[in-house]
């Protein structure tokens, strides 16, 4: 599905969606072609401990929690330079 399908097909609600077909741009956002609804929520803390969950199952899964009422997606890829401590 295309954003504008989710958007209409669930109006005023968070959703866990997957990207299926998607890259980054000259600009480092994010385009997402095809996404696949994973479900909905009207909490985002619900969404947020869903999206976890999923995450921690598979985090090579391209997944994002967003609300309906954003006309874009607006996703912008960051580049991690940092050093992890574990």
């Amino acid at each position: 599905m295309k954003w504008e399908e989710i958007r209409q097909a669930f109006p005023n609600r968070w959703v866990l969606i997957e990207a299926v077909d998607a890259y980054t741009n000259e600009k480092n956002e994010r385009v997402l072609n095809k996404l696949i609804p994973i479900e909905t929520f009207s909490d985002p803390m619900k969404a947020m401990s869903e999206y976890k969950h999923l995450h921690k199952e598979n985090p090579h899964r391209e997944l994002y929690i967003l609300h309906t009422n954003r006309k874009e997606t607006n996703i912008m890829e960051r580049t991690w330079t940092g050093v992890r401590r574990g």
